[in-house]
């Protein structure tokens, strides 16, 4: 019955809003993405974690989102070259949806000082060790207003329903 209903819906959308573009999307997340052993799959993930990240999907806080943000610019970039990254290089990456300068310099920061020598295998596998370890991890969260007029956001995970406020978990249904 739920898949008429979102058929139905998905049907009045795409007679509604001419051009039409469908696209297709299946989300993994693994429980312990750092057993994954084919090198191509946990590259798939990585992208899909930075396309969390980038549509403000996987919430964390400030010196999480440095780091992550640091684990991009360094399997995009390598390393820091004091001769070919000038000042502001961190703003031409769109990494966050809302980036501010302080964030952009702490990630530079970050990239200059801790991950000089890694590859980018490396350091795609240190974002993934990373965002695993967040409670945002594997969820979709939708944004709402509880009782109060608090922001909150709501989730559904592999686990049950979760409702966060900013970044930390506040509650779990079970399945």
């Amino acid at each position: 019955m739920f898949y008429i209903a979102v058929l139905m819906l998905f049907l009045y959308n795409v007679s509604a809003h001419p051009p039409y573009t469908m696209c297709f999307r299946v989300k993994f997340y693994p429980h312990e993405p750092l057993k994954i052993k084919e090198e191509l799959t946990r590259y798939l993930l990585y992208l899909q974690i930075k396309r969390d990240i980038f549509h403000g999907r996987l919430l964390c806080g400030f010196s999480d989102a440095a780091y992550l943000g640091g684990c991009i610019i360094q399997a995009e970039l390598g390393d820091y070259d004091s001769d070919e990254h000038v000042d502001n290089y961190v703003s031409e990456f769109k990494i966050f949806p809302k980036q501010s300068q302080k964030l952009e310099r702490k990630i530079g920061e970050i990239h200059k000082n801790e991950f000089r020598g890694q590859s980018p295998a490396v350091a795609e596998f240190n974002l993934l060790l990373r965002a695993h370890s967040l409670e945002t991890y594997g969820v979709d969260p939708h944004p709402c207003k509880d009782s109060t007029g608090t922001t909150t956001f709501l989730g559904f995970t592999a686990t049950g329903f979760v409702v966060f406020q900013g970044n930390k978990r506040i509650h779990l249904l079970k399945w």
